[in-house]
């Protein structure tokens, strides 16, 4: 058994402790959460758990195995590196941190100790993503051209995170695992409601394969949208996360130049529209949150490194460092710098920050 905390009960971390809780491999020993409505829900749903209001104590408990951090953002690093400090392994909400220095302390801080720190993509865990991804690797779209996301909702405003560090990491972290790849150079656009924080994003980052990503995330929206769209050579692919009737759908439409006539200038040939068949994959879904938990589970278990490890939280944070910088920037093209990188022998992927 694997005896867990979880600092943080708000929204996303009340569905980690559910997730813990039914977990038959961990135990959910204790909550911290400075609000007492928070430590109330937690009391009367989890009556065996201690709810705490400070992290000190928390800290202080005998026989903890494990640290789940589902605060703000700008708290991961403080409370992550509390929890690596005190010899804890640690799972940490997307994203890992704010600056890629407090990321990438962290990484060292974990490898230091030998202590799994694993960031919360969820999607990675995510099955019919899995399929996705399978379908992108068999080629069965062809060469993918670009990859468009959505993920737009009327959502919470708010003053700690803009939508760019609350939403996007996991559209970006979508793209770069069906791609297997990583952005090269980034640019986006923010705007508010009279507010400091950005509340809508349009964002665009190159990839070294040669591939476009485009997202849109935005908390102004009427309807709620979660969908990415892969456009390949061949085929068409549209992951829908809240159609639940159809998940998957492959479009086998092309097109193609109909010559009208001995080719003398652009006007005598037009564009023909092959349209072919539909497939509505037929997968049900499994939880991803809950895959995730296992996951963490068996690599504090066995020392395994996690499917979304420390790097790969700090270089998506890489990325988001260089979006903000293009947003205040409005727009301006700006490159990912990979160089200055916690590096683990030369094969290692090199990860760094732009600041």
């Amino acid at each position: 058994m694997i005896r867990t905390a979880v600092i943080g009960a708000g929204a996303w971390g009340t569905n980690l402790i559910r997730n813990i809780a039914a977990n038959p491999d961990m135990e959910l020993v204790a909550v911290c959460d400075p609000d007492g409505d928070a430590r109330k829900r937690v009391s009367t749903h989890y009556p065996e758990t201690m709810a705490l209001r400070g992290i000190d104590a928390l800290l202080e408990l005998p026989g903890l195995d494990a640290i789940v951090v589902a605060t703000p953002p700008q708290l991961h690093h403080v409370h992550a590196r509390a929890a690596l400090e005190a010899g804890y392994h640690v799972l940490v909400e997307t994203p890992l941190c704010t600056t890629s220095c407090d990321a990438r302390e962290l990484v060292e801080l974990a490898e230091e100790s030998a202590l799994t720190l694993m960031v919360g993509h969820t999607y990675s865990y995510n099955n019919l993503l899995h399929e996705v991804k399978r379908r992108i690797d068999a080629g069965e779209l062809g060469e993918v051209r670009y990859i468009h996301s959505q993920r737009l909702g009327l959502g919470r405003l708010r003053q700690d995170v803009d939508v760019l560090w609350g939403l996007a990491p996991h559209d970006i972290a979508i793209a770069s695992y069906l791609l297997g790849d990583r952005p090269t150079q980034v640019n986006a656009r923010g705007a508010n409601c009279g507010r400091e924080a950005a509340d809508v994003c349009l964002l665009q980052m190159d990839y070294t394969g040669g591939q476009m990503v485009s997202g849109h995330v935005s908390r102004l929206e009427a309807h709620k949208v979660r969908r990415t769209v892969v456009v390949g050579s061949e085929r068409t692919l549209v992951y829908d996360d809240l159609d639940t009737s159809r998940h998957i759908q492959v479009f086998d439409r092309s097109k193609e130049a109909e010559f009208q006539a001995p080719l003398t200038d652009y006007a005598e040939f037009a564009t023909c529209v092959c349209a072919g068949d539909a497939v509505i994959s037929n997968i049900k879904m499994r939880e991803p949150l809950a895959v995730e938990i296992e996951h963490f589970a068996a690599c504090a278990r066995t020392g395994r490194t996690p499917l979304t490890d420390g790097r790969a939280g700090l270089q998506l944070v890489c990325t988001l460092e260089a979006l903000a910088q293009s947003m205040d920037a409005r727009g301006a093209l700006v490159e990912v710098d990979y160089r200055r990188a916690v590096t683990r022998s030369a094969a290692s992927i090199a990860i760094s920050a732009t600041n």
